[in-house]
């Protein structure tokens, strides 16, 4: 299996368990404040992956600041998107982060490290839209300026984490990256989140959820999608991660009898289509044409 391919597959599975895991987040985010959720979801991640960061700090040393920010952004992006969440709903939230596809393409362009491929902006576009589709975007019934603010944040910070993760797993390797990123940024969210201030919820299901989402719903998929990050562009990675929503939609549909109209179902379309144009030219081994060779 090519480098291309692999990366593929990595962010491809880490997109469907981040998706499948986000029905979590709405339970629990009723009962935590969204910023402390998302710092104490990756403080429970970085506790898991100490002892591999540990194992790979001879690698992690060669950029530790870097690395370490990448850790952090996590923390920033989804407290925003929680934010959002909590303010405008999860379709509007999910829908204005996934704007960061189209913001690293246009990064690339226009800063020169590359020229896009027609194909690669036609995926970026589809699933833009299967995106707004899917979530329902346009059903906002009153515009909330933080809500929004706060999920243009959270594109943003999707957007910067995708170049730099592309840029530092260049430097210390895909999987040293995400062992030391997300121990660092787990240390730093443990501090945000002071859950030593915290009331022990009376539902204990609260606390079994959290120490899943920041496990199997963090740590192994954020692990999968920055080690690809090393092996295919972020621009690429950034339209392959939009199937984080189908697989939310489909996973509420299954499980929670939750239907999807019709319109849902092409925008549900539109990303497969997406993701499979991009990861047939990425598994391919053709690259798109680069103009600078440094990254961010």
């Amino acid at each position: 299996m090519s480098r291309g391919a692999v990366g593929v597959a990595l962010a491809t599975v880490g997109a469907v368990i981040f998706g499948v895991g986000a029905t979590l987040v709405g339970f629990v985010i009723e009962d935590i404040d969204p910023f402390r959720l998302a710092s104490l979801r990756i403080a429970v991640a970085g506790l898991v992956l100490l002892p591999w960061a540990i194992a790979h700090r001879t690698a992690i040393l060669r950029a530790p600041v870097l690395v370490g920010l990448v850790g952090v952004l996590q923390i920033v992006l989804n407290g925003a998107l929680y934010i959002a969440i909590d303010r405008i709903g999860v379709g509007p939230a999910v829908g204005l982060e996934f704007l960061a596809p189209v913001l690293v393409v246009t990064w690339d362009r226009v800063a020169g490290h590359a020229h896009p491929r027609p194909l690669t902006w036609a995926a970026v576009a589809s699933a833009v839209v299967g995106v707004a589709l899917l979530v329902q975007i346009g059903d906002l019934d009153g515009l909330d300026i933080v809500g929004l603010l706060a999920g243009l944040v959270a594109a943003i910070g999707l957007a910067v984490y995708l170049r730099l993760g592309e840029h530092v797993g260049g430097i210390v390797g895909g999987f040293p990256l995400a062992a030391g990123a997300i121990t660092i940024g787990g240390a730093v969210g443990f501090v945000v989140a002071r859950p030593w201030t915290m009331s022990i919820p009376s539902d204990p299901v609260v606390i079994w959820s959290v120490i899943v989402l920041g496990t199997i719903g963090l740590a192994i998929p954020l692990s999968m999608e920055i080690a690809a990050l090393s092996r295919v562009p972020a621009r690429i990675i950034g339209v392959i991660i939009a199937i984080e929503p189908v697989a939310a939609a489909v996973t509420a549909w299954v499980f929670l009898d939750q239907t999807l109209g019709s319109s849902q179902i092409v925008g549900l379309v539109l990303i497969v289509i997406a993701v499979g144009a991009v990861s047939l030219t990425a598994s391919s081994g053709r690259g798109e044409p680069t103009v600078i060779a440094t990254a961010l």
